[in-house]
């Protein structure tokens, strides 16, 4: 854990051979929310985190993750905020951050993944029945239409399909490459492809929406891999 509000999390001290994997803001008297390569959700009070003078400490000295798992996502939030949780095969839910809380050092199962298929990293909904979410694939196709056609899960589970990625494409090795949620009428998103930047205010990605579960529309050459 960091103090402060521009922590630049990639420039922090790691062990030798480690490296940043993934960071999220809040505040101490929070919970922090760790997501498994299995779908299950560990959680741990934010204050309780090593200082990030030091070089940090194992999860697994907190919990106990199935053999061969490994820590994908990181979230903290208020107990009633809604976030979007997705796998990079498409499918996706949305949920309170209460719903990740876990009292057991083994966690919970939270998100059912299909083999092979990986957590993104979490995007947060302050009005699902109004924002929007935006998912681009690794092979540039980009869809935005509206948080409310998911389903909430108190649960966990599975959720619905967020874009369509062909059977052969997705054998062929096209996935999510990650997910966000904007506010209608003045949201942005930032798009990466190599060393390109494309920022993409409301107004060019209205040319992105559609309905849930379609293929979605080609980012501009440069940016559809």
């Amino acid at each position: 854990a960091a103090k402060g509000h521009d922590v630049d999390a990639p420039a922090l001290g790691y062990r030798e051979g480690d490296g940043f994997l993934g960071a999220a803001k809040g505040k101490t008297n929070q919970n922090v929310a760790f997501i498994d390569s299995s779908g299950s959700s560990y959680s741990t009070p934010a204050h309780t985190l090593p200082s990030a003078r030091g070089n940090g400490e194992p999860l697994t000295g907190r919990f106990t993750p199935a053999p061969g798992a490994r820590f994908d996502a990181i979230a903290i939030a208020e107990p009633e905020t809604r976030l979007v949780l997705a796998t990079d095969f498409g499918y996706g839910f949305v949920t309170k951050f209460e719903a990740l809380l876990a009292n057991k050092k083994a966690g919970k199962q939270l998100i059912n993944l299909d083999d092979k298929a990986h957590v993104l990293a979490p995007a947060y909904a302050s009005d699902p029945a109004r924002d929007r979410i935006v998912v681009a694939t690794n092979a540039g196709h980009l869809l935005m239409f509206s948080v409310a056609e998911l389903p909430e899960l108190d649960n966990g589970g599975k959720g619905n399909k967020l874009i369509e990625i062909p059977k052969a494409k997705l054998g062929a090795g096209e996935r999510v490459a990650g997910i966000a949620v904007v506010s209608e009428g003045k949201g942005e998103v930032n798009l990466f492809a190599g060393q390109r930047k494309l920022v993409l205010k409301w107004a060019d990605l209205v040319e992105y929406g559609g309905n849930r579960a379609t293929r979605g529309s080609l980012l501009p050459r440069g940016f559809q891999r």
